[in-house]
């Protein structure tokens, strides 16, 4: 009898994950580009995925989802790097939803140590090279490495109440290929320039759409974005971020496709608060 129990449990669970993983080829994915650097994913089996939230004071973010309640259901938060313009809300989001927070390894140690976030609901922290599945096995997080810098200004994340140093260490600026239920591959750059590693992120982890950063100043321009596009992640989609949110970040989508010349890869103009499903 046990071994027939242990088999049919094992049958079940086979059943389960088939049916899952038919859910997961029958319905899109949905992306939300909320301005600046934020996305909200959406998987196939509806687990919702926010990538470093900077809603509240974010200039491009539609006024609905300037009120956090609007993103709705948030399973796990992503953020790339300390600065103010991709961190500004998340401990306000994480209490709001419950939903898991992944960082670097010193941005989340910091991040708890400030207050910002609950210990509770911040792992350990990953580093460049790791992957977990903190929603199970069907989605897999990658954080890969992003050419940039990275610290908590206090000040700037509008914390009188902080009596410790003004700066805290961020630790390394990343990016994450995020890896959904029925293998679509999302890059998210994170802030960064050019650099050569990113060929092995196209080679090992083969991202179908890049949400890439091409404001220039701070990061890749869009000539920079093209280059690393074309000749080192070659998605087959690309939704350019991280610009027209200030005055110095001013370079456009239409440059990027320009710079892409006769590339095959499709720059998709995404516009703030407007789903995109694929």
């Amino acid at each position: 009898m046990p071994f027939a129990w242990k088999t049919l449990r094992g049958v079940a669970t086979l059943i389960a994950l088939c049916m899952t993983a038919a859910l997961a080829a029958a319905e899109p994915i949905e992306v939300l580009w909320l301005g600046h650097s934020t996305f909200r994913i959406t998987s196939a089996t509806g687990k919702v995925i926010v990538i470093d939230p900077f809603l509240k004071t974010n200039p491009r973010t539609p006024a609905k989802y300037k009120d956090l309640a609007a993103l709705g259901k948030v399973d796990l938060i992503l953020v790339t790097h300390g600065h103010r313009d991709h961190i500004y809300d998340v401990s306000e989001l994480a209490k709001l939803t419950g939903a898991q927070v992944i960082a670097s390894y010193e941005l989340s140690k910091n991040l708890v140590v400030a207050g910002l976030l609950d210990a509770a609901k911040t792992p350990v922290g990953m580093n460049k090279g790791g992957t977990m599945s903190p929603l199970g096995p069907g989605i897999k997080i990658h954080m890969v490495p992003a050419s940039h810098s990275s610290s908590v200004d206090m000040v700037e994340m509008n914390r009188p109440e902080w009596k410790g140093a003004r700066l805290l260490d961020g630790g390394a600026a990343v990016g994450y290929v995020v890896e959904l239920e029925n293998g679509f591959r999302i890059y998210h750059t994170g802030d960064t320039d050019v650099f050569g590693d990113m060929a092995l992120i196209g080679r090992r982890l083969k991202p179908d759409l890049a949400l890439v950063c091409i404001g220039g100043y701070f990061t890749m321009d869009p000539e920079g974005a093209a280059f690393a596009m074309r000749e080192y992640i070659k998605p087959k989609q690309v939704i350019p971020m991280h610009f027209g949110t200030f005055p110095v970040i001013n370079r456009t989508p239409a440059e990027l496709k320009a710079a892409l010349g006769n590339s095959p890869i499709k720059v998709i103009e995404a516009k703030p608060g407007e789903p995109l499903r694929f």
